[in-house]
């Protein structure tokens, strides 16, 4: 059994030294552009670094979830 989806991480810096990541999913479009719209937004983070680095571990969870 396959589970296709296509996902983007964000990181932004919402507040002064606050930063988030944000998981995007992909939407259909009408246009040959990919769209994405955001399904989760992190707590904050100290730094980017931090930020990215729970993004992808979020991710990876989800991959592994989505293998049941």
């Amino acid at each position: 059994m396959s589970n296709n989806f296509s996902l983007a991480l964000a990181v932004k810096e919402l507040e002064a030294g606050e930063f988030h990541w944000i998981l995007l999913e992909e939407t259909s479009s009408s246009d040959d552009l990919l769209s994405y719209v955001p399904q989760h937004f992190s707590e904050p983070h100290r730094d980017a670094a931090a930020a990215w680095s729970a993004g992808y571990l979020a991710i990876r969870a989800r991959m592994r979830k989505a293998r049941k």
